[in-house]
């Protein structure tokens, strides 16, 4: 099973993020059902706590959390707290698959990431992901990655540490990886997604 979780996280009435999120999460619903996936199921996370939302409106399971109000400043530990926590929710099996996506980002037509996703259940990768930060992207194993799209077998998503407020949480998912026979990771070249990481402003990695 290929469970893809969106995280999102509304405030402040932000009708630039509500656009964003409408667009990102209908493009991958079309490419989903372009690519004809299978055995997939879509939960759309919100960190506000329980609401009436237009989330609700996709057609997609909503998962809302209290995350948003941890004592933190670090925003990847509440992004990766609401990942671990759906989990539990949904009872999610180790062997299933995990697609992490930030829910403003926009896939593109031709995403090299989900045309390996479309297939993992005949490849058995475990994880499919691209190293490096979106700024300084490599083709090789390091204790960095962009998490803004990112595929991992759910028992390896649980044994992701925690960052503390001063660490990046993209560092944690590189780590875990150490876990992973390099046979069963899949590098890709570019990941095929549009993404603003601290602003509005999209570039395709």
């Amino acid at each position: 099973m290929i469970y893809f979780l969106i995280t999102t996280s509304l405030f402040n009435n932000c009708s630039i993020r509500k656009n964003q999120y409408i667009t990102g999460i209908n493009k991958l619903k079309k490419i989903i059902n372009d690519l004809d996936i299978k055995n997939y199921k879509i939960i759309i996370i919100e960190n506000n706590g329980k609401t009436d939302t237009f989330l609700n409106t996709f057609d997609c399971d909503v998962y809302y959390t209290k995350n948003n109000f941890l004592p933190t400043t670090n925003k990847g530990y509440k992004e990766l707290q609401d990942i671990l926590d759906c989990i539990d929710k949904y009872n999610i099996n180790d062997s299933d698959i995990i697609v992490k996506m930030t829910g403003r980002y926009i896939l593109d037509d031709n995403s090299e990431f989900m045309n390996i996703i479309k297939n993992i259940d005949n490849t058995k990768y475990d994880c499919v992901i691209k190293y490096g930060s979106y700024l300084k992207p490599v083709n090789y194993k390091i204790d960095d990655c962009i998490t803004g799209l990112i595929a991992m077998s759910c028992f390896y998503v649980k044994q992701i540490e925690k960052p503390s407020d001063t660490e990046c949480v993209e560092w944690k998912w590189g780590k875990i990886t150490r876990l992973i026979d390099d046979k069963k990771i899949y590098l890709v070249k570019k990941l095929g997604i549009q993404i603003c990481p601290n602003s509005n402003n999209y570039f395709l990695i």
